[in-house]
């Protein structure tokens, strides 16, 4: 069970393959490990020519982004798959407290939302921000902790950085992909104490590289949880 995208950019759900997004209820839901973070996905993704591992049609129509359009018929049968498969991603996930990631669009909060649901109405603490680009200047590292090959490309980007409004929202999907560890996308906010004690499950609507989620891992430890797992609604590209 897959999904077509039109020339339109009308994406459609397909019983008939696995296409681009695997929504097989029968099927067991990725995980993937990051350092010190375990993160399960609802969906798997597949990678098709001009995909990215920042993006996928099906969330850029759930997100109604870059013109993706999706029916309300593919919509439900969507919805019907994700529902079946949540508590097969949640099982064995062992969390009090949910933080979703932060994002311009709701997908993730409404995702949050579903999980709380399954997971027994535990709270949800927005505690985290998306950094500014004064922020992640601040905390980049020195030339000399990055690799040999990359630091070229790394004063190549953090020229670019420095030209940017220091108060900016700082997008992560501008950052090639090899620079990315050397970047932190998200940071606490005044609200952080409150997961202080607590085992937390990070809720993002999309695992691409793992350096947002992995930063807000840090973020977190750093605020005083005591465990951290992760679940996404779509996992990296396969």
């Amino acid at each position: 069970m897959g999904i077509d995208v039109s020339d339109a950019k009308v994406v459609t759900f397909n019983p008939g393959h696995e296409r681009r997004v695997v929504t097989d209820v029968a099927r067991k839901p990725p995980r993937r490990q990051f350092s010190s973070i375990e993160v399960a996905s609802v969906f798997a993704r597949k990678s098709v020519r001009h995909d990215n591992d920042d993006g996928n049609p099906l969330i850029y129509a759930l997100k109604g982004m870059s013109g993706y359009t999706m029916p309300y018929g593919s919509f439900r049968e969507i919805y019907r798959c994700g529902a079946e498969i949540l508590p097969k991603a949640l099982d064995g996930i062992d969390f009090d407290m949910i933080v979703p990631l932060p994002s311009s669009s709701a997908v993730a909060a409404i995702f949050a939302e579903r999980a709380s649901r399954c997971g027994g109405k535990c709270p949800i603490i927005r505690c985290l921000n998306k950094a500014t680009f004064g922020q992640v200047l601040e905390f980049a590292p020195p030339m000399g902790m990055v690799e040999k090959r990359l630091r070229q490309q790394y004063g190549k980007q953090l020229r670019a950085l420095q030209k940017a409004d220091p108060n900016a929202t700082f997008q992560m999907k501008k950052v090639k992909l090899p620079l990315r560890p050397y970047f932190m996308p998200v940071v606490a906010n005044a609200d952080a104490p409150l997961i202080a004690g607590h085992r937390i499950l990070l809720v993002d609507d999309i695992l691409g590289s793992g350096t947002s989620i992995t930063a807000a891992t840090h973020a977190l430890k750093d605020s005083g949880a005591i465990g951290m797992s992760g679940l996404t609604l779509m996992g990296q590209l396969a």
